[in-house]
Formats: structure tokens, sequence, C-alpha cells
């Protein structure tokens, strides 16, 4: 293995190439020691991330029957398993990978995923308990496990234990949140996030929060001005996607289009996106627009093959019309 080519991988990996990396592994594997599974175990990441869960588990079994006891081939193989939806067989190979370092909080990711959908919600605290592992994660674990039992006030007490420690912390009051509005509605909750969403010193989450409850709560006029609020002078694409989503509801589709065409050209994939901008185009009837942009966006990103099954059905679209 040479640090060049596997930075090649992981520069590939960054830019979500997938199949080009998983290539890549294939050719260096078949060119090394093939009794080494580093290679191996790199294709079979690679395959998973597109959702080619088959193909990733037999390279993943390959990669192990070379050295059983391999940390990172139990890991890809627990990965395409869990993306199968075997979740016991997947939980069965995370607990296999040894707890190395470099690995351990990804491993005990893959744990806690695999016990939350086999309802396992008394293991989940358990662990929680018993491994050493940063507050925000423990915090994060133990809320959503007493959630899952409908122990509500003990999941609200946690996320105040939490947030506590870790004070405006995004991920605790999103769970806050949601935990509040199982127990006291939606419009209570509502009104005090607007609230506290206008004390200038709070940190932007809170704004972020309310957009949410307020598009939620069918007032998207109220969602966009706190969405145009946080992204002014910015370009946080989390954000512009959430405004991208409020524009079309209150009718200002113009305003949404440019946005999302911005969105899908940081990335291409995203299929939501891809249905509200044809959506917006096909309303104010500029489907021409949309095949431009597409053709443009084909040239930035050849390797998205979708994209000429969108560019053939605009075109058949308005080809029909003419």
């Amino acid at each position: 293995m040479t640090s060049q080519r596997y930075n090649e991988y992981r520069e590939l990996i960054r830019s979500g190439k997938s199949i080009e990396a998983s290539r890549l592994a294939e050719f260096e594997y078949l060119e090394g020691n093939r009794n080494n599974p580093f290679w191996l175990t790199r294709q079979a990441a690679a395959l998973s991330r597109p959702g080619n869960y088959e193909q990733a588990l037999s390279i993943g079994m390959q990669a192990l029957s070379l050295n059983h006891s391999n940390p990172y081939s139990n890991l890809v193989v627990a990965d395409a398993l869990f993306g199968l939806k075997r979740f016991t067989e997947a939980l069965q190979y995370y607990e296999e990978a040894a707890e190395e370092t470099k690995i351990v909080s990804y491993r005990q990711k893959g744990i806690f995923s695999c016990l939350l959908e086999l309802k396992e919600w008394e293991q989940i605290l358990q662990l929680v308990v018993k491994w050493e592992m940063d507050q925000e994660t423990g915090f994060r674990w133990r809320v959503k496990a007493l959630a899952a039992q409908n122990r509500l006030e003990e999941a609200i007490e946690a996320c105040h234990e939490w947030l506590k420690i870790l004070p405006d912390n995004p991920q605790g009051l999103w769970e806050l949140t949601e935990l509040e509005i199982r127990r006291d509605g939606l419009e209570p909750v509502l009104l005090r996030m607007e609230r506290i969403a206008k004390i200038p010193s709070r940190p932007p989450v809170y704004k972020e929060i309310y957009a949410s409850l307020c598009r939620r709560a069918g007032k998207p006029e109220l969602a966009i001005k706190q969405y145009e609020h946080l992204s002014r002078g910015k370009s946080d694409p989390k954000i512009l996607r959430k405004l991208a989503f409020a524009l079309p509801k209150s009718g200002k589709h113009i305003e949404a289009i440019p946005i999302m065409e911005e969105l899908l050209k940081l990335n291409p994939a995203d299929i939501y996106i891809h249905s509200s901008y044809t959506a917006a185009c096909k309303k104010v009837k500029d489907l021409v627009r949309a095949l431009n942009f597409y053709e443009k966006l084909l040239e930035l990103h050849p390797e998205e093959k979708k994209l000429y099954g969108r560019i053939r059905k605009i075109r058949n679209v308005l080809g029909a019309k003419e």
C-alpha cells in the first residue's frame, strides 16, 4: 500500500465518487499482496456508500477470510449487513471488531444503531452506563432509548442534564423540543421557542428550531423570515436547503429555484431537491430553464448518471408540448 494511492482513494470518497474509489481499491488489491485484506476492506467500504450492500458483503467476507481478527474487515461486513437490514447479524460483527482506539466510536455507533433497530432499549441504557464515551454521545443514545419507551419525563430530564453540561448543544435542543411537543403539543412549544429565538444573544440554533416549528405549524412565511435571517451573509447549505423547501409552501417558487440550483451544484445526488426543483420549474412553466440547468450540471458532474434520465424526461415533456 502506498500512502499516495490511499490518499487518492480518500479524496475520491470525500468527493462522493464511491464507485471510482472501489475500482481503485480493487486494482490495488489485485496488483499487490493478495494475502493482505487492507484494500479489500476499502473496496467493501466504498461499495456500501452508494448502497451496493450485497457486493460489499461479498468483498468484506473475502477480506475477513484472510484475517478473522481484523477489526476493519469485521466493520465493513457489519456495515453491509446493516444496509441489508440484517441487524442481528450486523450486531454480531460490530461486537467482534476489537476495541481499537481508532475505531471505538464507530464500533459503538454501529452497535447502538443495531440495538435501536432491534428495539433493545434496556441494553442501550446499560451500555451507555458501561462504556466510557463523550458526554454528547452518551446523552444522545440515553435520550433515544428513554423516548422510545415513552418515558418522556425521564428523557426530558436527561436532556436538561445534557444541556446543563453542554449549554445550547444543538442535538440536545432538537431532542428536547421533540420531547416537549410529544408531552405538551406543538403550539405551546412554538410560543416558547418564539420568545427564545428573539433573544439576540442566543445561538442561531434557536432560530433554526423555531423556523422548523413554524413550517410544521403551517406558517411558512414565518419560517422563511427566520431562514432568510440565518442565511444572511452566509452560505450554509443546511439552512439554504430548509429555505428552499419553505419558499414553495408560500408560493415563492421563483425565489426557490436559484437556491435549489446552487444546492444541486454542491450535491447533485440530493433526490429531494431534484424533486422540488422540477416541481417548481413546472409550476412557473419554465422547464426550458430546468433542461439548460441539468445539461450544465451534467458537465460539472459527469459521474452522476441519473442526470441523463432527468434530462430525457424533461425533453420528452417539452417535445410533447411542441
